[in-house]
Order: structure tokens, then sequence, then C-alpha cells
């Protein structure tokens, strides 16, 4: 069975980065929904992943992804995948999901992308 850690690192405001280890299949599939779930909620637009230390994804992790990324979207925000392994990065290629995601090597990139976004 796989193991799934997710670890809020930082949140201010509308911006929140989440540390993400592990393996997500079908298994922790649901915590990483229930995660964004929860962010969502308490009003999370922009989300930082950082997922150097994340070793599988599966279809279904991204058809999560996805859905959130559009969400975040339609109110202004989005979410940014941060130290992408790169046989992880080739799910979402093989996916046709590179285009979809903005990909950084650091969270202080994608933090400052954000921060360009919002003005």
């Amino acid at each position: 069975m796989a193991i799934l850690k997710i670890d809020e690192v930082e949140t201010r405001g509308s911006w929140a980065q989440l540390a993400i280890e592990g393996e997500i299949d079908l298994d922790t599939v649901g915590i990483l929904r229930g995660r964004l779930d929860e962010l969502q909620r308490r009003g999370v637009d922009r989300l930082v992943l950082d997922m150097g230390d994340t070793r599988y994804v599966n279809s279904s992790a991204l058809a999560v992804l996805v859905k959130f990324a559009e969400s975040f979207r339609e109110r202004g925000g989005g979410i940014a995948l941060v130290r992408v392994a790169p046989r992880v990065k080739l799910v979402f290629e093989m996916l046709g999901l590179l285009v979809f995601f903005k990909f950084f090597d650091s969270v202080e990139a994608a933090t400052a992308a954000f921060s360009g976004a919002q003005g």
C-alpha cells in the first residue's frame, strides 16, 4: 500500500504551500482531494505544491489536480508545481498536461510568479 504525507508548509491569505511526500495513487488520492477541498473552503486559490519528494502519481491524481487547478483559476489563482521529478513529470507529459500546469524549479520562483499575477 502506498504512503502519502502532505504537509502544509505555509499559508498566507489566499496563498498556500504544500509539500507532498510519497505516492499518489488510487489508495491515497482521497488524501490529496481532502486537503485541497479543505484549502479551497478556507479561501485558498493560489497553491504551490512542492513535489520534490513525490515518487509516483497516476492518472487519478492528475485528474484531482486538474479539477482543482480549474477551480482555482476560475477564482483568479492556480496551482504551481515545484521540483517535480522527471519520472513524475513524464506522467503529466503522457497525459498532455504539461501546458496545463506551470512547473518551477523552486518555491521562490513559483511564489514570485503568483505575486506577479496578483498585480
